[in-house]
């Protein structure tokens, strides 16, 4: 089936067949900051800074008290190069994925990655929402849960 994202612990790829993106040449992305890897992925995994636009981002390192539920703050020094990282990498920039925010309005601030108009395309074209309900599943951000790979980045359908 098809690869949606393979986010190897040096880079991130993004095959993004079911984006459009195939043919494009722009597959590669850049490389994982290691503090985002080592702070955000001591909780959970850390997700693909290029699946949240920028303004997503802000927000969520700009309440890191409250953190879906959890106090996440981090001192000012160990937030700077993790700031600096999503804020480079972030869906809307350069180095981001324009199509992941295809239909995602600029007056629109999604808090987590399962708003995103693509992602709720490529899981319901696949997926019964009570799926996510299940007990080994939990939630649709529990990602490990049916991606085996999802700690290590990989998401495709076969991870």
């Amino acid at each position: 089936m098809k690869k949606i994202v393979s986010l190897g612990a040096s880079s991130i790829l993004v095959l993004g067949l079911s984006l459009g993106l195939a043919g494009t040449g722009n597959t590669a992305l850049p490389q994982v900051d290691p503090a985002y890897v080592k702070e955000c992925g001591a909780c959970h995994i850390p997700y693909p800074a290029q699946f949240l636009p920028k303004r997503s981002w802000e927000r969520i390192l700009g309440a890191l008290d409250k953190h879906f539920g959890e106090n996440a703050t981090l001192s000012p020094k160990a937030l700077a190069p993790i700031k600096s990282y999503l804020d480079s990498h972030a869906a809307d920039t350069a180095a981001g994925n324009p199509r992941i925010m295809r239909d995602v309005g600029v007056n629109i601030t999604p808090l987590r990655i399962v708003e995103m108009p693509f992602w709720i395309h490529i899981h319901a074209k696949q997926i019964e929402r009570h799926a996510f309900d299940s007990p080994k599943v939990k939630n649709a951000g529990n990602c490990a849960a049916c991606h085996r790979g999802a700690a290590k980045g990989q998401f495709g359908d076969d991870d």
